[in-house]
């Protein structure tokens, strides 16, 4: 037999934890789709952004700079999120998870790196948003020079 006494507190749960997976990715279609309002929507207003192990943004404002700068120096990006989990408590949560992200360069090569996010997150007005992103692990992979197309090699048995 199910206990339903407390069904309340986890239907909150689960959509807690779901409203924070939609958080993670909004964070990505957002910086990939260059769309500064989902963008700007996915942090609280002093928020913190660390990326490459010394350097933080601080505040919406500065966070949405800082991108904008990315956006000018990168005709296109494409972020991989996996491995996304989260601990909820109350209106707190902590969370990790993984990216590879894909960049084009301004010489239309392509270069591939990524990491782990380290993330705090805070209920703010009515829903979840980013309170501290710490990209950690990163690592970068320069491809070799893209020449336009995709090349499609198949292995078999000989």
């Amino acid at each position: 037999m199910i206990d339903r006494s407390d069904l309340g507190e986890r239907l909150e749960r689960v959509e807690s934890q779901l409203e924070l997976h939609r958080l993670a990715h909004e964070y990505c279609i957002g910086a990939d789709t260059r769309d500064a309002e989902v963008w700007s929507s996915v942090w609280t207003d002093d928020a913190v952004w660390a990326v490459d192990g010394d350097r933080a943004f601080t505040g919406r404002a500065e966070i949405c700079a800082a991108v904008g700068a990315q956006w000018r120096a990168f005709p296109r990006m494409q972020h991989a999120l996996s491995n996304h989990v989260v601990w909820i408590d109350g209106d707190e949560a902590t969370g990790r998870s993984d990216v590879t992200v894909f960049v084009q360069l301004g010489d239309d090569r392509w270069i591939t790196g990524g990491g782990t996010y380290v993330d705090r997150y805070r209920r703010d007005g009515g829903r979840w948003r980013i309170a501290e992103r710490r990209v950690t692990g990163g690592f970068d992979l320069e491809l070799p020079p893209s020449t336009g197309t995709i090349e499609h090699v198949v292995d078999g048995p000989d």
